[in-house]
């Protein structure tokens, strides 16, 4: 599991809940080194901050459905937006979390992200 928040505390604690639950988890600072991270290893599902300096998290899940589709990703923002969750349903992630969240939401969450079966083909073009 992937971690790409630029919040260290934010970061911190979502890694320590998961690896507690039973998950390999790594961690970065900007979506730059997520994705370099994801270039290098096979992650199952990563967990996106929707707003980090440099690229953001919808850039970059955009980028990371396209090369990576079968990857699930779960959005996350502590942003009090209303449309967030459908923009970043939008551009490829599998759902979306609101910040603050409870360790157990995220885990139940996670559990049927990655019970879902995978996403259809991309009819779209390279």
């Amino acid at each position: 599991m992937l971690v790409i928040d630029d919040d260290v505390t934010v970061r911190t604690v979502l890694g320590r809940a998961l690896r507690r639950a039973g998950y390999e988890v790594s961690e970065a600072p900007d979506a730059h080194i997520g994705l370099r991270l994801l270039a290098a290893h096979t992650f199952d599902l990563a967990l996106v901050d929707i707003f980090m300096p440099g690229q953001g998290g919808l850039a970059t899940i955009q980028q990371m459905r396209g090369q990576w589709p079968t990857l699930k990703i779960l959005a996350m923002s502590g942003a009090d937006r209303a449309d967030m969750a459908a923009h970043s349903e939008a551009v490829g992630a599998n759902g979306f979390l609101k910040k603050p969240f409870e360790a157990q939401t995220l885990l139940s969450t996670i559990a049927a992200l990655l019970q879902a079966p995978p996403p259809p083909p991309s009819s779209a073009t390279p």
